[in-house]
């Protein structure tokens, strides 16, 4: 869900809203353990001294369909991964695909680095990279072949009518999607389901959060990387 805001107005309502929701999700967590601040590791990779290499061991556990996830490492990020009611891991996240020996990801975003708000495709290694994250990780959910093809004609769809990155949150609505809703509405369309993941209610507001997705008992955390 993150995305660095620079636009005076644009940010203050931004920063309005997710400080309402922050509000309302400490009173959630206030009975629950303390989340541990960062990525923890992950006992199948292990981190490297150089942030390149760890981005290259990370692609050992991409295909098509897999969810990507990352923590920004700037305040608007680090509001949106408290957002998270179990796992504070991570910020925003998108789908790999590969695409002419490349690895994509399909993400929806806004702010000052995509000033259209146009849902955004690009290289795995620009979206996991160390320059604006503190790390991030890969994780599995079970698909059909024919689903995770469904889904990459999807994503390819939806950025060809520049779907634009809600800035309102509002899940009731289609024709803008926050990059954690693109997942769930994504996935739940391929399935044909409505359940492929949890939402997150409070005080009336129904949001997906990026905990949503990989907390869930479908599934699988692959791989995580701290920088």
């Amino acid at each position: 869900m993150s995305a660095v805001i620079k636009n005076p107005e644009m940010r203050k309502i931004t920063v309005i809203l997710l400080t309402n929701l922050f509000l309302c999700s400490c009173e959630i967590k206030n009975d629950q353990k303390t989340m541990t601040p960062g990525i923890p590791p992950h006992k199948k990779i292990t981190l490297k001294s150089n942030p390149n290499q760890s981005v290259d061991s990370a692609k050992s556990f991409l295909y098509s369909g897999c969810i990507v996830l990352r923590r920004g490492n700037d305040v608007i990020s680090s509001m949106f991964a408290q957002l998270n009611k179990s796992d504070a891991s991570f910020s925003h996240c998108g789908i790999a695909f590969r695409e002419q020996n490349q690895w994509m990801v399909y993400h929806s975003i806004g702010g000052e680095d995509n000033p259209d708000e146009k849902l955004r495709r690009e290289p795995f290694e620009s979206f996991v990279g160390q320059d604006h994250n503190y790390g991030f990780g890969v994780c599995a959910y079970p698909l059909k072949e024919t689903e995770v093809e469904s889904l990459h004609r999807l994503m390819k769809k939806w950025h060809g009518l520049g779907i634009r990155f809600d800035m309102k949150f509002d899940l009731s609505t289609n024709d803008r999607l926050y990059c954690a809703e693109m997942l769930y509405k994504a996935f739940n369309h391929v399935t044909n389901r409505d359940d492929c993941f949890e939402t997150t209610l409070h005080q009336g507001f129904r949001y997906v959060s990026t905990d949503n997705l990989f907390t869930n008992k479908a599934s699988k955390m692959l791989c995580r990387i701290n920088y």
